[in-house]
């Protein structure tokens, strides 16, 4: 892109007049993050009086022609270098299939800053140039208008003023075959949107060309940006990917947020849900007999309070409650409400053993699995295991980690 970037890392400070890779971060763009700090309720950074904190939350915010982009890190000192934590977002990003895109296959491909961004927008931009190709989803919709042949329904509440104007017009009610489909407009929304967006050479071709061929549609209307959920049919589902992403830019592009001439635009991603996502995903991916990994089952605690944990696994006649946790531990020891959460889940939930999952930081090995005390003799035995995983291996994104799981909460029988 020819925005300039910044790259950050999550709970990192970036103050006024601060510099990272030689672009500065000014005083417009802190009032433009100040002005959307509302929206988003303190979810991505905090406001400080010198400038921004950032939060478990990774991604981009475009700032007019500042990106920044804020990677995760849980390694403290040494470690991975940035380029290594952004190779491993965007891989994990694509493994969860949150991002459509081939996974980098070799550790030393370099990557420029903002590669995210740019990701997104070029998957965007193929799922578009796909369906032009394959053809739009066409359907009827009733309009009104004024015809030189009459077809559909005469409005003769009208006829007389028409006939006085344009005698040789009929008004009238009537079908018309066109691409008007709810989908056809939210992508021609989101391609609206990004006319207004920084865009570099190659992506603006594609844009251009993009809304040279896409046909003239009406605009979504703010409740249909909004909605919860989309019908999806036989003839649509290719749909899918594009129609997601592009109310994505939509829901996020924030022109009228302004700090002189600089709209807002997020594409954030909550670390902590992603750690979950990719752990279940690599459990749930291993073809073992007798290994079932379900997410984020419920049970009833009180009046409508439920409890869940992350992920639920049953291998070799055994189960387990699994909680992840994207933060770095400096010992080998959970806080007591982590504690206090995890016997409780191991009650409900009928399993021996309640597993603390961490992503490897400062070195620390797993602990063995410590029972908890019980209080009655005739109370099942119930224990609790902190295990650490290596989420980057060799520079890469390291996708044995479910087997390794597995045989770390296997080890300690």
């Amino acid at each position: 892109m020819n925005a300039q970037a910044i790259q950050v890392f999550e709970h990192q400070q970036l103050r006024i007049g601060g510099q990272a890779g030689g672009v500065l971060f000014r005083e417009e763009h802190y009032q433009a993050l100040a002005r959307y700090y509302p929206r988003h309720e303190g979810r991505y950074y905090t406001l400080q009086p010198e400038g921004v904190r950032f939060t478990s939350y990774v991604g981009v915010l475009q700032v007019g022609p500042l990106a920044i982009e804020v990677l995760p890190k849980v390694s403290r000192g040494g470690g991975p270098q940035p380029e290594d934590w952004q190779r491993l977002l965007l891989d994990m990003l694509s493994a969860c299939r949150f991002l459509k895109a081939e996974p980098l296959a070799a550790a030393g491909l370099q990557l420029r800053p903002n590669a995210l961004m740019e990701r997104y927008l070029s998957m965007f931009f193929d799922e578009v140039e796909s369906l032009l190709r394959q053809g739009l989803v066409k359907e009827y919709r009733r309009k009104e208008g004024e015809l030189r042949a009459l077809k559909g329904r005469l409005l003769f509440q009208n006829l007389a003023r028409a006939s006085h104007v344009h005698r040789e017009k009929f008004p009238a009610n009537y079908e018309q075959y066109t691409y008007g489909h709810l989908f056809n407009r939210i992508i021609n929304g989101a391609l609206q949107a990004l006319r207004h967006f920084p865009l570099g050479p190659g992506l603006e071709v594609r844009l251009r060309r993009l809304l040279h061929h896409f046909p003239e549609t009406e605009l979504p209307a703010a409740a249909d940006l909004l909605r919860e959920r989309l019908d999806f049919g036989r003839k649509t589902l290719r749909y899918q990917t594009a129609v997601e992403v592009a109310l994505l830019i939509q829901r996020q592009f924030q022109p009228q947020l302004r700090a002189g001439s600089y709209p807002l635009f997020a594409l954030m991603f909550d670390m902590n849900a992603l750690f979950e996502e990719y752990v279940y995903r690599q459990l749930s991916a291993l073809r073992l007999p007798g290994l079932r990994a379900v997410r984020q089952v419920t049970r009833p605690f009180w009046e409508r309070h439920y409890l869940q944990p992350d992920i639920v696994v049953e291998y070799e006649g055994r189960r387990y409650v699994l909680d992840t946790k994207w933060k770095a531990l400096q010992r080998p020891s959970p806080s007591m409400a982590d504690l206090r959460q995890m016997y409780v889940y191991a009650r409900y939930f009928d399993a021996p053993r309640a597993v603390l999952l961490y992503p490897q930081a400062s070195g620390l090995a797993d602990s063995a699995a410590t029972p908890f005390a019980a209080d009655r003799v005739e109370e099942p035995l119930l224990s609790c295991q902190v295990v650490f995983v290596d989420v980057i291996r060799d520079g890469l994104l390291n996708r044995a980690l479910g087997l390794e799981i597995l045989e770390k909460i296997g080890a300690a029988k």
